[in-house]
């Protein structure tokens, strides 16, 4: 499922970089809720065989959770127009290592000199990529680091949703909340679409919703630290469609500080895997005395 999900979000970037000659970002952003809604009711009217029911007690927590999520779309989607698709991908798998500071920060887990480590070289990954001490650190290298943080601190709320909430109920409420929220933004930007600009706004949405719909029942399966070193498989799916679709190539620093960034995540999240291991081998021992 996470690999399907990294799959879908790759060829979401593909069509976003190729919408964005004609629409300006913050409107793919309205047309792709909008897309996302219908998407996600025909999934779920399926599911039910009949009219589906997205009943929640965590209202707050969805609301919280697409306002990061907004931000970081809003983000996303406009590095996706002005960046090599290759170099935002890249960049992104910074989004891990965020996600284990705000675990440490907001969730009190603990974080050991090893931890922190890892945490530090994916950093140097992050700078090997923008190559500061050739030109300086772009302030578009900046706009994908930001919506990496936002997209960090997104994963987590709904890795807390999905204790309670179904995964077709955190999508939907996810588009709806997005929705409200992205229309300022596109207001002083909308311009009329043609229809096929609306068909690509459509397979945007399709693939968007396919991927959060596959990442919230990955995550209802297993650990988020399980699954996080499959995001970096983004990388080879992006470079191929890139190259097929856009004619873009990756760079020997590219592709170096992904692998710093990628070893980094998979060294934490194996540490996790063996820090829960030993809890249950404990807890297991514990029980039966």
């Amino acid at each position: 499922m996470m690999l399907a999900a990294m799959m879908c979000l790759s060829a979401m970037n593909i069509a976003l970089r190729l919408m964005a000659g004609g629409l300006h970002s913050t409107q793919i952003v309205v047309l792709r809720h909008i897309c996302s809604i219908v998407i996600v009711l025909v999934w779920a009217a399926w599911l039910a065989r009949g009219v589906p029911s997205f009943y929640s007690k965590r209202m707050s927590g969805h609301f919280w959770r697409a306002t990061f999520g907004i931000c970081a779309m809003e983000i996303w989607f406009y590095s996706v127009t002005i960046m090599p698709v290759n170099l935002v991908t890249a960049l992104s798998f910074t989004t891990p290592v965020f996600s284990t500071i705000l675990a440490i920060v907001f969730l009190g887990e603990r974080a050991g000199i090893r931890r922190w480590s890892a945490i530090f070289m994916g950093f140097v990954g992050m700078l090997i990529i923008l190559r500061p001490d050739i030109s300086g650190i772009s302030n578009a290298g900046w706009i994908v680091i930001a919506a990496s943080l936002l997209m960090a601190a997104s994963g987590i709320m709904v890795k807390t949703l999905t204790s309670s909430e179904a995964p077709e109920t955190i999508v939907f409420y996810m588009a709806l909340f997005m929705l409200l929220w992205s229309i300022p933004f596109a207001i002083p930007f909308w311009q009329p679409f043609t229809a096929a600009q609306l068909g690509m706004a459509i397979l945007v949405s399709l693939f968007s919703t396919s991927a959060h719909l596959l990442m919230a029942r990955a995550f209802v399966r297993t650990e988020m630290v399980v699954l996080m070193p499959f995001d970096f498989t983004r990388l080879i799916f992006t470079a191929i469609l890139a190259y097929i679709f856009l004619g873009e190539t990756i760079d020997a620093h590219t592709i170096f500080g992904a692998i710093v960034i990628a070893s980094s995540t998979i060294y934490i999240a194996n540490r996790e895997a063996a820090a829960k291991k030993k809890r249950e081998i404990v807890a297991a021992s514990s029980s039966s005395r």
